[in-house]
């Protein structure tokens, strides 16, 4: 949402917090290649950067992304993410936790917020599956 208005984007951008070895984090912007190795290939040189800054590096990035973000010590069964009203936000957000095997399973919690006026459950679940899927995929 841009304004009051809606927009349906063709490129979706990936923007993750990065760790750093500090204990700090700080944001980057990966811009989406249908080749994985490529955008890997591309994503690599920005993931160093924001390692080796000390600067969040604010949102520069327009709105046509995904927020990500990693908590690989935390088992959450529940996630708010913090929020200033006042400034206009409707990328969705999609955070990941500690991996565990449970009874021989491997299982991690992942939150997904959405503006509700863009997506419904319905779409959500559209995701897990889809997530579940290249979860389950073997090679």
């Amino acid at each position: 949402i841009e304004g009051d208005k809606v927009y349906e984007y063709d490129v979706i951008n990936a923007s993750p917090t990065i760790n750093r070895s500090n204990g700090t984090f700080g944001f980057s912007y990966l811009d989406y290649h249908e080749d994985f190795n490529t955008f890997c290939d591309l994503a690599a040189p920005r993931i160093e950067e924001v390692k080796n800054s000390k600067s969040l590096m604010p949102a520069l990035s327009g709105e046509n992304v995904i927020h990500f973000s990693s908590l690989p010590w935390i088992d959450f069964t529940s996630l708010s993410h913090a929020r200033h009203f006042d400034f206009p936000d409707s990328c969705p957000k999609i955070s990941f936790g500690k991996m565990n095997t449970v009874d021989g399973i491997q299982k991690m919690p992942v939150s997904v917020h959405v503006h509700h006026g863009l997506a419904d459950g319905l779409h959500v679940g559209q995701f897990f599956e889809k997530l579940q899927e290249f979860m389950d995929f073997d090679d």
